[in-house]
């Protein structure tokens, strides 16, 4: 039986008229659009065309004059920069953006990336030295800093200047940086609040170049690989625009210039046209693994590459990475389900698993696991005996907001932050019960049973017959698919099915199916081997369509993501 609960997402069958005429698409692609909000002809069109004209003006956001003003005081100086970044893709591919902006433009820039076990995550002190060695008087930081108040005022007491670019949530007040650029700022006028570090660090370094009256456009078409890469990889909803970012930095990607990312498509199999799911699975995960384990410094060194051979090395190094974190991540996982069933955990409407055995660069990927097996909050924490320290990363569920509960957890940690979706802390050894108590409290008290049932949102109904090449062919207009703009699920009811069986490993189900006057098509649930659905069965469906071309040939398959018996 159904494994979700199931929403078909309303929609409005004139205006859906109205769009299929004028757009010359499709009733199925006009339901669809009218669905997720795009019933204006206009608003459609420019979804499925996104252009570059539909950035708004980067003037917009907030402190971005003194910002400019003083970077271009740097270029025309030829002043040292350092750029501070953060470990993980959207930090290094912000960082990359930077130093590669202002080395062109003149100034000798420096790279600065914290390591994770040492120095954590946001702006430290550390900047000091690193900037006095190289005679800078002005840090730059991408995706960082925004909180960072400590840190920024001790910069400038020994002489620097700072100018925070970030995209993180802004805490009460902001840090006493010269510039703090974050289209989340309270009295941001930018109308778009969700681009990642680097599409801040992009309109910047875009206003920059405007500034010193420089054409802009090769700029974007050298700079969009990046960009991809981290608002993918940092999960920004891919819509608005992110959305027009990130479609043109995947046709930048495909032919990219970088050997470094030449190099990294190829040990990660990146054969064809990429797509968001390759980078999310692919490309960003290499990117990660070592900042993840080692220093990030070696992935950002792979983005500014410009020998093909030291590039391959360095790629197929990340790869070495990337397996010994599969390795180390799959190890902690399969100990954290089986701490979670000794212990029935699940009597909770949150999960808190700790281990002193568990690198601190992979708890978050143990929680991110754990959360789509369980579908609730999950707090993954490493237990340090010897500094007494315990740090953790939480990750949760559409139905429940983190952020209330971070401030309740605050009092009792050394170090606590996040947003919606995510989160991490640290705290004393002494405290790590009492802020279990509290989370396992606090989470039980707001979410209900009902909400621990995953939520399916159906874009249409649909009747088999509709299922085509020519739907999978518009629906590849909607790319790139992901947070936000996820892949359109259908619904259909009452289909038969007219064979089944498991995969040779028994972990996966395929079937054939048919709609009431439908042709026979091939599906999939993966995973499912263990479902009995029987031939002759009479199910409801819900699934996605992809083309299959494994035999050679293009033919429509559907991938199952759950099904119910016919009422």
């Amino acid at each position: 039986m159904a494994r979700y609960r199931w929403r078909v997402r309303p929609t409005d069958e004139s205006q859906a008229t109205r769009l299929a005429g004028e757009l010359n698409i499709s009733r199925v692609l006009a339901r669809l659009l009218v669905a997720r909000g795009y019933t204006e002809p206009e608003a459609a069109y420019r979804f499925l065309n996104p252009s570059l004209s539909d950035l708004a003006d980067a003037r917009r956001l907030p402190d971005i004059a003194p910002a400019v003003r003083r970077l271009a005081q740097a270029v025309e100086r030829q002043e040292p920069v350092l750029v501070y970044g953060d470990y993980d893709v959207d930090g290094v591919t912000s960082t990359a953006l930077w130093v590669t902006t202002l080395r062109r433009l003149g100034a000798p820039a420096e790279p600065y990336i914290p390591h994770r076990e040492q120095e954590g995550y946001d702006l430290h002190p550390n900047a000091i030295g690193a900037a006095q060695r190289m005679g800078a008087q002005l840090v730059l930081t991408c995706d960082c800093g925004v909180r960072a108040h400590e840190a920024v005022d001790a910069l400038n007491a020994a002489g620097l200047e700072v100018i925070v670019t970030d995209h993180h949530e802004p805490g009460d007040r902001l840090p006493n940086a010269r510039a703090v650029v974050n289209p989340k700022r309270a009295d941001s006028e930018y109308p778009f609040r969700e681009l990642s570090g680097v599409g801040v660090s992009l309109r910047v370094a875009e206003t920059l170049l405007r500034e010193r009256k420089l054409p802009v456009n090769g700029f974007y078409d050298t700079m969009l690989d990046l960009v991809a890469l981290g608002t993918v990889a940092d999960v920004m909803p891919l819509v608005g625009e992110n959305r027009v970012l990130v479609k043109l930095g995947l046709e930048r990607l495909h032919r990219t210039k970088r050997v470094g990312l030449q190099a990294l498509k190829q040990v990660a199999g990146v054969k064809r046209y990429p797509t968001a799911r390759d980078i999310g699975f692919g490309l960003a995960p290499r990117i990660n693994a070592v900042g993840r384990l080692e220093d990030a410094t070696l992935a950002l060194q792979l983005l500014l590459e410009d020998d093909p051979h030291a590039a391959q090395q360095i790629a197929q190094t990340l790869d070495m990475h990337n397996r010994a974190r599969q390795d180390l991540q799959e190890a902690a996982v399969q100990e954290a389900i089986a701490q979670v069933e000794s212990e029935n955990l699940t009597r909770h409407r949150a999960l808190v698993v700790h281990s002193p055995g568990w690198h601190h660069g992979i708890v978050g990927l143990v929680a991110g696991k754990l959360v789509n097996r369980y579908y609730r909050p999950v707090v993954a924490a490493t237990v340090d005996p010897e500094s007494g320290v315990v740090r953790g990363s939480m990750r949760s569920i559409p139905e429940f907001n983190l952020t209330e509960l971070l401030a309740q957890m605050k009092p009792l940690c050394l170090k606590c932050g996040g947003h919606a979706a995510a989160g991490g802390f640290a705290v004393a050894l002494e405290q790590f019960d009492a802020l279990r108590e509290c989370i396992l409290a606090f989470t039980n008290a707001r979410l209900t049973d009902d909400d621990l049932i995953p939520l399916l949102d159906i874009d249409q109904a649909i009747e088999a017959g509709e299922v085509t090449m020519r739907l999978i062919q518009e629906l590849n207009l909607l790319e790139p698919f992901g947070v936000g703009n996820e892949k359109p699920l259908f619904m259909c009811t009452g289909v038969e099915v007219l064979g089944s069986q498991t995969s040779k490993n028994g972990k996966h189900l395929f079937l054939k199916v048919r709609g009431e006057g439908s042709v026979v098509y091939d599906a999939v649930l993966w995973g499912g081997g263990d479902y009995p659905i029987e031939p002759e069965a009479r199910i409801d469906l819900v699934f996605d369509v992809e083309e299959d071309s494994y035999n050679g040939y293009g033919a429509v398959r559907w991938v199952i993501r759950d099904f119910r018996e016919t009422i």
